[in-house]
């Protein structure tokens, strides 16, 4: 039966793992980039580098910490979160330039953009990357509306 209390709880609950994970990942990109770049590296290479260390951690976090997921199937996850993420990255740039034109601060442009896609991210991590699947029993086979427990002795 549907309670839409558990419903609600479940959801803050996982949403903020959720940001937790985000925000850490923000954090572990923009360190391992400030690192990088201290050691020399390009800051183009430092920033894709960063950015995929980041990726991969909030892909791992979200899995097992955010939404418990058990599948082994990581390649088709892989696959839904780059489609979601990458929809979302340009989603994000998108928001965020007409914000802009319309005379937005490029601050508050950035954090309603980034508002709009955690939302995005969260709702398609939870139904579509991570979604748990369900097995039901499969039902009793009949047999001229019978059902198989009462023929099968």
């Amino acid at each position: 039966m549907f309670s839409f209390r558990s419903f609600l709880h479940r959801h803050y609950q996982q949403g903020m793992r959720f940001i937790l994970c985000g925000g850490t990942g923000a954090t572990i990109d923009l360190s391992t980039l400030t690192f990088f770049v201290r050691s020399g590296v390009n800051e183009h290479a430092a920033s894709a580098a960063s950015s995929l260390l980041s990726v991969l951690f909030i892909f791992l976090a979200n899995k097992y910490f955010t939404f418990r997921n058990k599948d082994r199937n990581h390649g088709v996850q892989i696959l839904k979160f780059s489609l979601v993420y990458g929809l979302a990255y340009i989603f994000n740039i998108s928001v965020t330039s007409f914000l802009l034109v319309h005379g937005m601060h490029y601050f508050m442009a950035k954090v309603f953009a980034i508002g709009t896609v955690v939302l995005w991210n969260y709702s398609l991590s939870h139904t579509f990357i991570f979604r748990k699947n369900i097995s039901c029993d499969p039902p009793l086979t009949t047999y001229q509306g019978v059902p198989e427990t009462s023929w099968k002795s």
